[in-house]
């Protein structure tokens, strides 16, 4: 798994081989084993997806400060501190209800007992409850780790990708209108502009 995470990096280059066809100014340089075409005259400065790739998964969080989407990087760390909080909560609760259930199960009196009056069964929930949720923060934090690395490649792949400013989508109504070869209509005109 990690392999293939990895591998995001090198995934692609951050023109693609058309539109290095379209443009008359190119010029060659050797990469790692590899001719790579470059632009001469490019005034765009885009991100390498190859190294937010990997200083996302040296650093979590750091590819998207890379990719100078700083929000993005709270939320990754949020994320972090909420899944250790939660792993810590429930490590010590299933200690707690561990030392619980031995010092029930063998009735040894000389324990300070915490919960008296509850069952065996009762207590025996309570540690798996807390098992389970440690468990979960575990698989939450690999999952994040993974998400974090994939967001940071993919936001670096699309600092390539341009929008119009002038895109935009009007919708007018069109009452009793009237045109050549349709006659009298109702309906409605969407004029797309790119």
């Amino acid at each position: 798994m990690w392999l293939l995470i990895g591998s995001l990096g090198y995934a692609q280059y951050p023109y693609s081989a058309d539109y290095m066809k379209g443009t008359q100014a190119v010029q060659s340089y050797q990469g790692v084993g590899k001719t790579i075409p470059t632009l001469v005259n490019d005034s765009a400065v885009w991100g390498d997806p190859k190294r937010a790739t990997v200083l996302a998964l040296v650093l979590p969080g750091a590819g998207q400060i890379y990719n100078k989407k700083y929000w993005k990087a709270g939320i990754v760390y949020a994320g972090i501190g909420g899944l250790a909080y939660m792993w810590r909560y429930n490590t010590d609760s299933l200690t707690r209800y561990q030392k619980i259930l031995v010092s029930k199960i063998n009735g040894d009196t000389n324990t300070i007992d915490l919960s008296p009056n509850r069952s065996t069964a009762s207590i025996r929930s309570d540690r798996d409850f807390h098992r389970r949720y440690r468990d979960v923060s575990l698989i939450g934090f690999v999952v994040l780790y993974a998400l974090q690395a994939i967001d940071a490649n993919v936001d670096a792949h699309l600092k390539e990708f341009k929008v119009n400013k002038d895109l935009s989508m009007k919708i007018q109504p069109d009452i009793c209108t009237v045109k050549s070869g349709m006659g009298l209509y109702n309906g409605f005109t969407v004029t797309l502009k790119f």
